[in-house]
């Protein structure tokens, strides 16, 4: 059996040049940091994506060193280089490690398109070979008749919880003669590209967790509550769970809805991670 890598410890120091986060024992599977504006929530999460997509650039922007620690090793940023010890747990390959950007904000000045559709139209369609896309995984599909019929089963079962998700709204995903991904509603058919920010923030998060294949991971949330209704935002962490159970995800928010359903064990204060 494939052993499950999580992070165990974060020693972040001289953040700013004066703060150092000190963070043990972290949860294998969630972790909540909470905590007020200007303590460093974001800050730690941008550190950790830092080294472990090995760019120094923000580590050295902010004078920092940051050492991660997971239950098969270590990596870290000394201050002048990237660190990786052997058998990181396969934290080198790309797509053991995400971390996602909830905020809908414009791709550019000159583009009319949000960079939350960009991240989404990534995740559906092969736009790019460094991301595996939904449209990679239904491929796999014409590999042999038993795979196919995993797979489809897979999808089933994914796009029920859509469905029962987006229940209220009378809309029901769908795959297109174009092999794209959509909605009906009624006798309309409407593409993602139409879809409110916070329909597209949580497909984001669903498909990316979906495509993980309840493979090890670590999933990096900087307040994914940001346009997500409140009933939504209750069934998030339970949802995200049940796609990957193998995931780990550490993420920050301000919404206590978030871990209103049965997570609120899974809470760490900021405060209590900053080393006096």
């Amino acid at each position: 059996m494939e052993k499950i890598v999580h992070i165990t410890d974060i020693d972040i120091r001289s953040m700013w040049g004066e703060t150092s986060i000190v963070w043990h024992n972290l949860d294998p599977k969630i972790n909540i940091i909470v905590g007020q504006n200007g303590f460093g929530k974001t800050t730690m999460l941008n550190l950790i994506k830092s080294v472990l997509t090995k760019d120094d650039k923000f580590c050295k922007l902010l004078k920092s060193t940051v050492k991660i620690t997971t239950n098969v090793g270590e990596m870290y940023f000394d201050g002048r280089q990237m660190v990786h010890k052997p058998n990181f747990g396969g934290f080198e390959n790309a797509n053991c490690f995400h971390y996602v950007n909830t905020f809908d904000v414009p791709a550019s000045k000159k583009s009319t398109l949000s960079q939350l559709g960009i991240s989404l139209d990534s995740v559906l369609y092969q736009r790019t070979p460094t991301v595996y896309s939904f449209s990679d995984y239904r491929l796999g599909m014409l590999k042999d008749l038993k795979t196919a019929m995993q797979k489809q089963e897979r999808i089933d079962k994914f796009f029920e919880m859509i469905n029962m998700l987006f229940a209220s709204t009378g809309k029901k995903i769908d795959i297109d003669d174009r092999n794209h991904v959509v909605f009906r509603k009624g006798h309309l058919t409407i593409d993602m590209d139409r879809l409110s920010a916070g329909e597209k923030q949580i497909l984001l998060l669903l498909f990316t967790l979906f495509l993980m294949e309840d493979k090890s991971n670590v999933l990096l949330l900087d307040e994914p509550e940001i346009s997500l209704h409140v009933e939504w935002q209750d069934q998030l962490i339970t949802m995200m769970h049940e796609l990957n159970p193998n995931c780990q995800i550490i993420m920050t928010t301000h919404s206590p809805s978030i871990f209103a359903d049965g997570w609120e064990d899974k809470i760490v204060f900021i405060s209590d991670l900053i080393e006096k």
